[in-house]
């Protein structure tokens, strides 16, 4: 993204830590809408997230981030899980997760790079419970087993959202 645009006055719309979106503290409630700002949605280091709108850079808040994933899923053949997919709240398509960019942040809360790395998501409570069932401690690490490789998942609770 070139950073050249100029930053617009705060839109007013806001993202709580569950992935709701709001409008001057009113629920967004038409998810034709939210999906379009997930759409266009952009992180600027510095400034959090924004939402590009006809050449325009429009600064949302954000109580974490506005990516929850919902439920998780997986194939597997042999007792061996190979993919594992994800939901997120507010989209209608799943998306794969790659088990090497899980990582715990703030409060022991999971998340994971999504969209080829671009943005990190919160694992919902359930979403948590579903993958918890892969998690594995091996020598004072969590890891979880995918396709016959170990990924360790890290403690990153620095991490800048």
């Amino acid at each position: 993204m070139e950073d050249k645009q100029p930053l617009m006055e705060h839109s007013g719309i806001w993202v709580d830590e569950e992935g709701n979106w709001f409008y001057y503290g009113n629920p967004i409630i038409r998810e034709d809408i939210i999906q379009l700002f997930y759409e266009h949605i952009q992180t600027i280091p510095g400034n959090g997230y924004v939402i590009e709108w006809q050449g325009k850079l429009n600064p949302i808040d954000v109580d974490d981030t506005p990516f929850v994933i919902t439920r998780v899923d997986w194939d597997e053949d042999e007792q061996r899980i190979k993919t594992l997919w994800i939901t997120l709240k507010h989209l209608p398509e799943r998306e794969i997760l790659n088990p090497s960019t899980l990582f715990i942040g703030k409060n022991n809360v999971l998340y994971c790079k999504i969209r080829n790395g671009l943005f990190i998501a919160r694992f919902s409570r359930p979403a948590y419970y579903q993958i918890a069932q892969l998690i594995e401690e091996e020598n004072g690490s969590f890891v979880i087993r995918i396709g016959g490789k170990t990924h360790f998942i890290k403690d990153s609770t620095d991490q800048v959202y």
